[in-house]
Protein backbone atom coordinates (compact mmCIF):
# COMPACT_ATOMS: atom_id res chain seq x y z
CA UNK A 1 0.00 0.00 0.00
CA UNK A 2 1.65 3.55 -1.11
CA UNK A 3 2.22 6.04 1.61
CA UNK A 4 0.52 8.94 0.24
CA UNK A 5 -2.49 9.24 -1.98
CA UNK A 6 -2.79 12.37 -4.79
CA UNK A 7 -5.35 13.15 -7.00
CA UNK A 8 -4.89 13.77 -10.34
CA UNK A 9 -5.86 17.47 -11.32
CA UNK A 10 -6.24 18.96 -15.14
CA UNK A 11 -3.43 20.57 -14.49
CA UNK A 12 -1.05 17.80 -13.92
CA UNK A 13 0.97 15.85 -16.59
CA UNK A 14 1.86 12.93 -17.71
CA UNK A 15 4.72 11.92 -19.82
CA UNK A 16 5.53 7.86 -20.43
CA UNK A 17 6.26 6.97 -16.64
CA UNK A 18 6.71 9.79 -15.30
CA UNK A 19 3.88 11.85 -13.89
CA UNK A 20 4.25 15.46 -12.23
CA UNK A 21 2.00 16.76 -9.61
CA UNK A 22 0.09 20.31 -10.16
CA UNK A 23 1.12 22.82 -7.84
CA UNK A 24 -1.90 22.52 -5.16
CA UNK A 25 -0.90 18.54 -4.90
CA UNK A 26 2.49 19.01 -4.81
CA UNK A 27 2.42 21.81 -1.54
CA UNK A 28 0.08 19.50 0.06
CA UNK A 29 2.63 16.30 -0.36
CA UNK A 30 6.10 18.19 0.22
CA UNK A 31 4.47 20.77 2.64
CA UNK A 32 1.77 19.83 5.20
CA UNK A 33 2.60 15.67 4.56
CA UNK A 34 6.51 16.08 4.39
CA UNK A 35 6.69 13.36 1.55
CA UNK A 36 10.06 12.87 0.50
CA UNK A 37 12.26 11.39 -2.38
CA UNK A 38 11.77 7.75 -2.24
CA UNK A 39 8.54 7.32 -0.73
CA UNK A 40 5.65 5.72 -2.65
CA UNK A 41 2.25 7.36 -3.75
CA UNK A 42 -0.86 6.59 -5.25
CA UNK A 43 -2.70 9.11 -7.68
CA UNK A 44 -6.08 8.98 -8.36
CA UNK A 45 -7.38 10.04 -11.15
CA UNK A 46 -10.79 9.71 -10.44
CA UNK A 47 -12.19 8.04 -13.36
CA UNK A 48 -11.28 4.66 -12.56
CA UNK A 49 -7.57 4.41 -13.06
CA UNK A 50 -4.66 4.49 -9.71
CA UNK A 51 -1.35 5.49 -10.80
CA UNK A 52 1.17 3.81 -8.79
CA UNK A 53 5.12 4.90 -7.76
CA UNK A 54 7.67 6.67 -6.20
CA UNK A 55 8.67 10.00 -5.36
CA UNK A 56 11.65 11.03 -7.90
CA UNK A 57 11.45 14.90 -7.20
CA UNK A 58 9.80 16.20 -3.86
CA UNK A 59 9.36 19.72 -5.59
CA UNK A 60 6.84 21.67 -3.74
CA UNK A 61 5.33 23.15 -6.57
CA UNK A 62 5.83 20.20 -9.20
CA UNK A 63 6.20 16.88 -7.49
CA UNK A 64 7.60 14.10 -9.83
CA UNK A 65 6.41 11.20 -9.30
CA UNK A 66 7.95 7.45 -11.28
CA UNK A 67 4.88 5.10 -12.23
CA UNK A 68 5.74 1.81 -11.63
CA UNK A 69 1.98 0.40 -11.99
CA UNK A 70 -1.19 1.59 -13.35
CA UNK A 71 -4.42 -0.19 -12.14
CA UNK A 72 -7.75 0.31 -13.75
CA UNK A 73 -11.08 -0.59 -11.44
CA UNK A 74 -14.09 -1.98 -12.44
CA UNK A 75 -16.94 0.20 -12.67
CA UNK A 76 -19.05 -0.23 -10.08
CA UNK A 77 -22.85 -1.04 -10.88
CA UNK A 78 -25.52 -0.58 -10.51
CA UNK A 79 -24.74 3.40 -11.08
CA UNK A 80 -26.15 5.56 -7.83
CA UNK A 81 -27.39 8.92 -8.53
CA UNK A 82 -28.31 11.22 -5.74
CA UNK A 83 -31.13 13.90 -6.31
CA UNK A 84 -30.28 15.76 -3.01
CA UNK A 85 -32.83 19.32 -2.29
CA UNK A 86 -29.68 21.80 -1.32
CA UNK A 87 -30.29 22.52 2.34
CA UNK A 88 -29.30 25.52 4.22
CA UNK A 89 -26.08 26.17 5.90
CA UNK A 90 -23.02 23.62 5.51
CA UNK A 91 -24.96 20.31 5.56
CA UNK A 92 -24.35 20.29 1.79
CA UNK A 93 -20.55 19.41 2.11
CA UNK A 94 -21.36 16.85 4.87
CA UNK A 95 -23.84 15.18 2.40
CA UNK A 96 -21.41 15.43 -0.62
CA UNK A 97 -18.42 13.52 1.95
CA UNK A 98 -20.99 10.74 2.21
CA UNK A 99 -22.11 10.22 -0.71
CA UNK A 100 -18.69 10.04 -2.28
CA UNK A 101 -17.88 7.60 0.64
CA UNK A 102 -20.52 5.60 0.12
CA UNK A 103 -19.74 4.94 -3.66
CA UNK A 104 -22.51 7.59 -5.11
CA UNK A 105 -22.10 7.91 -9.08
CA UNK A 106 -23.54 11.20 -9.64
CA UNK A 107 -24.80 13.60 -7.07
CA UNK A 108 -27.38 16.11 -8.87
CA UNK A 109 -28.18 19.22 -6.35
CA UNK A 110 -31.63 20.61 -6.96
CA UNK A 111 -33.23 23.66 -5.84
CA UNK A 112 -36.87 22.31 -3.82
CA UNK A 113 -39.53 24.66 -2.35
CA UNK A 114 -38.48 24.25 1.47
CA UNK A 115 -34.17 24.21 0.68
CA UNK A 116 -32.06 26.90 -0.10
CA UNK A 117 -33.30 28.82 -2.85
CA UNK A 118 -31.12 32.29 -2.08
CA UNK A 119 -28.17 31.18 -3.65
CA UNK A 120 -27.02 31.93 -7.57
CA UNK A 121 -24.61 33.17 -10.04
CA UNK A 122 -20.78 33.46 -8.91
CA UNK A 123 -22.34 32.54 -5.45
CA UNK A 124 -23.56 29.50 -6.75
CA UNK A 125 -20.67 29.09 -9.41
CA UNK A 126 -17.92 28.91 -6.08
CA UNK A 127 -20.04 26.79 -4.16
CA UNK A 128 -20.33 24.24 -6.17
CA UNK A 129 -16.71 24.41 -6.85
CA UNK A 130 -15.87 23.96 -2.77
CA UNK A 131 -18.36 21.22 -2.90
CA UNK A 132 -16.33 19.58 -5.90
CA UNK A 133 -13.18 19.90 -3.75
CA UNK A 134 -14.73 18.54 -0.87
CA UNK A 135 -15.78 15.55 -2.89
CA UNK A 136 -12.12 15.28 -3.87
CA UNK A 137 -10.96 15.24 -0.58
CA UNK A 138 -12.89 12.26 0.43
CA UNK A 139 -12.13 10.20 -2.73
CA UNK A 140 -8.40 11.03 -1.86
CA UNK A 141 -9.01 9.52 1.50
CA UNK A 142 -10.96 6.75 0.73
CA UNK A 143 -8.63 5.77 -1.95
CA UNK A 144 -12.05 5.59 -3.87
CA UNK A 145 -11.18 4.67 -7.77
CA UNK A 146 -13.98 6.73 -8.79
CA UNK A 147 -14.86 10.31 -7.95
CA UNK A 148 -18.83 11.34 -8.11
CA UNK A 149 -19.82 13.07 -11.20
CA UNK A 150 -21.44 16.33 -9.52
CA UNK A 151 -24.04 17.96 -11.41
CA UNK A 152 -24.55 21.84 -12.30
CA UNK A 153 -27.65 22.72 -9.67
CA UNK A 154 -30.99 23.26 -11.35
CA UNK A 155 -34.20 23.16 -10.26
CA UNK A 156 -36.03 19.88 -9.20
CA UNK A 157 -38.93 20.34 -11.76
CA UNK A 158 -36.25 21.19 -14.47
CA UNK A 159 -34.66 18.06 -13.66
CA UNK A 160 -37.30 15.50 -13.54
CA UNK A 161 -38.60 17.20 -17.20
CA UNK A 162 -35.98 17.04 -18.79
CA UNK A 163 -35.26 13.50 -17.50
CA UNK A 164 -37.51 10.80 -17.86
CA UNK A 165 -37.62 7.27 -16.40
CA UNK A 166 -35.46 4.99 -18.27
CA UNK A 167 -35.88 0.83 -18.66
CA UNK A 168 -33.65 -0.40 -16.27
CA UNK A 169 -33.79 2.70 -13.61
CA UNK A 170 -34.92 2.04 -10.05
CA UNK A 171 -36.45 5.60 -8.66
CA UNK A 172 -37.18 5.98 -5.06
CA UNK A 173 -37.83 8.83 -2.82
CA UNK A 174 -37.87 8.87 0.97
CA UNK A 175 -40.83 10.48 2.09
CA UNK A 176 -42.44 11.19 5.02
CA UNK A 177 -46.25 10.63 3.66
CA UNK A 178 -48.64 7.90 3.93
CA UNK A 179 -48.79 4.92 1.92
CA UNK A 180 -44.71 4.94 1.71
CA UNK A 181 -42.98 1.12 1.25
CA UNK A 182 -40.02 0.14 3.34
CA UNK A 183 -37.19 0.59 1.77
CA UNK A 184 -35.60 -3.00 2.10
CA UNK A 185 -39.36 -3.95 0.07
CA UNK A 186 -39.02 -2.09 -3.07
CA UNK A 187 -35.15 -3.01 -3.32
CA UNK A 188 -36.02 -6.45 -3.25
CA UNK A 189 -38.59 -6.43 -5.87
CA UNK A 190 -36.41 -4.52 -7.69
CA UNK A 191 -34.56 -7.31 -9.51
CA UNK A 192 -30.99 -6.25 -11.76
CA UNK A 193 -30.65 -3.00 -12.52
CA UNK A 194 -28.45 -0.43 -14.50
CA UNK A 195 -28.87 2.21 -12.12
CA UNK A 196 -30.76 3.82 -9.55
CA UNK A 197 -31.75 7.03 -8.69
CA UNK A 198 -32.13 8.03 -4.80
CA UNK A 199 -34.31 11.39 -4.51
CA UNK A 200 -33.47 13.30 -0.94
CA UNK A 201 -35.80 16.35 0.40
CA UNK A 202 -34.64 19.48 2.72
CA UNK A 203 -34.92 19.71 6.18
CA UNK A 204 -38.94 20.66 5.72
CA UNK A 205 -39.27 18.07 3.51
CA UNK A 206 -40.61 17.91 0.01
CA UNK A 207 -44.08 19.59 -1.12
CA UNK A 208 -47.11 17.56 -1.39
CA UNK A 209 -47.00 19.23 -5.15
CA UNK A 210 -43.49 18.15 -5.28
CA UNK A 211 -44.10 14.76 -3.98
CA UNK A 212 -47.02 14.25 -6.39
CA UNK A 213 -44.55 15.70 -9.56
CA UNK A 214 -42.05 13.20 -8.29
CA UNK A 215 -44.73 10.44 -8.38
CA UNK A 216 -45.20 11.53 -12.12
CA UNK A 217 -41.51 11.07 -12.73
CA UNK A 218 -42.01 7.33 -11.49
CA UNK A 219 -40.44 7.73 -7.96
CA UNK A 220 -41.78 5.32 -5.69
CA UNK A 221 -41.70 7.01 -2.35
CA UNK A 222 -39.97 4.57 0.73
CA UNK A 223 -39.76 4.63 4.51
CA UNK A 224 -36.39 4.90 5.78
CA UNK A 225 -36.75 3.77 9.05
CA UNK A 226 -39.47 4.70 11.69
CA UNK A 227 -37.90 8.01 12.77
CA UNK A 228 -37.82 11.21 10.77
CA UNK A 229 -34.18 11.71 9.58
CA UNK A 230 -32.16 15.21 9.57
CA UNK A 231 -31.80 15.22 5.61
CA UNK A 232 -27.52 14.40 5.91
CA UNK A 233 -28.97 11.51 7.85
CA UNK A 234 -31.22 10.55 5.16
CA UNK A 235 -28.68 11.12 2.03
CA UNK A 236 -26.37 8.26 4.15
CA UNK A 237 -28.95 5.87 5.62
CA UNK A 238 -30.48 5.71 1.54
CA UNK A 239 -27.49 5.95 -0.06
CA UNK A 240 -25.81 3.11 2.43
CA UNK A 241 -29.00 0.53 2.41
CA UNK A 242 -29.04 0.54 -1.86
CA UNK A 243 -25.62 -0.11 -1.48
CA UNK A 244 -25.98 -2.90 0.88
CA UNK A 245 -28.80 -4.66 -1.42
CA UNK A 246 -28.50 -4.02 -5.17
CA UNK A 247 -24.45 -3.39 -5.47
CA UNK A 248 -23.26 -5.82 -7.79
CA UNK A 249 -27.05 -6.57 -9.44
CA UNK A 250 -26.59 -5.59 -12.64
CA UNK A 251 -23.67 -6.50 -15.34
CA UNK A 252 -21.63 -3.72 -17.18
CA UNK A 253 -21.97 -5.20 -20.48
CA UNK A 254 -26.25 -4.93 -19.83
CA UNK A 255 -25.33 -0.62 -19.85
CA UNK A 256 -23.34 -0.50 -22.59
CA UNK A 257 -25.49 -2.47 -24.99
Amino acid sequence: MARYRSFLFPEASVESNLLTLDARESHHLVRVFRAKVGETVEVLDGRGTRHRGRIAAADAKAVRIEVDEIVRDALPMPRVTLLQSIPKGKTMDLILRMATEIGAARVQPVFTHQGDVQIKGERLLSKVEKWRVTMIESCKQCGLGYLPDLAAPTSLVDWLREHPAKTGTLRVVASLEDGSRPLREVLDAAGALQEVVVAVGPEGDFTAEEYAALAEAGFVPVRLGQNVLRAETAAAYILSVVDQCVAGGADLGQLEA
